[in-house]
């Protein structure tokens, strides 16, 4: 059996806008059922995030919004063996088009690092 990647997760936001964290959830992991990450994201790069390694494959999803709900902006990742990855941003409601999902990956050890950008178009 193949072990699934762990995730270690850096969360930048280039805007002078908060982002409030709506949700977050990892299924399917047979190491741990969550992520814990910041409640609010002001201008910098928050980490410390992540998720460890796994005997089954996994995703980890999470959903923060600029403006009190109504503009979702989301980051589902997919993990599946040693170098399986597939990361699926997401923008939508009123404020979607204002704002640009990014990410940046590399392997770190055994893992994978992805660093997730929020930036003001």
């Amino acid at each position: 059996m193949s072990i699934t990647s762990s995730l270690s997760v850096l969360l930048t936001n280039s805007s002078a806008e908060t982002l409030t964290l709506v949700s977050s959830k990892v299924t399917g992991s047979s190491s741990t059922g969550s992520i814990s990450l910041p409640q609010t994201v002001t201008r910098g790069t928050y980490g410390g995030l992540g998720v460890p390694a796994s005997d089954t494959p996994y995703t980890v999803e999470w959903v923060y919004t600029p403006d009190g709900g109504a503009t979702h902006l989301s980051f589902t990742t997919k993990l599946d063996g040693k170098d399986g990855i597939t990361i699926i941003p997401s923008e939508s409601g009123p404020l979607a088009g204002s704002w640009q999902l990014e990410e940046h990956l590399e392997r770190l050890g055994d893992g994978w690092l992805v660093r997730y950008y929020y930036n003001v178009v």
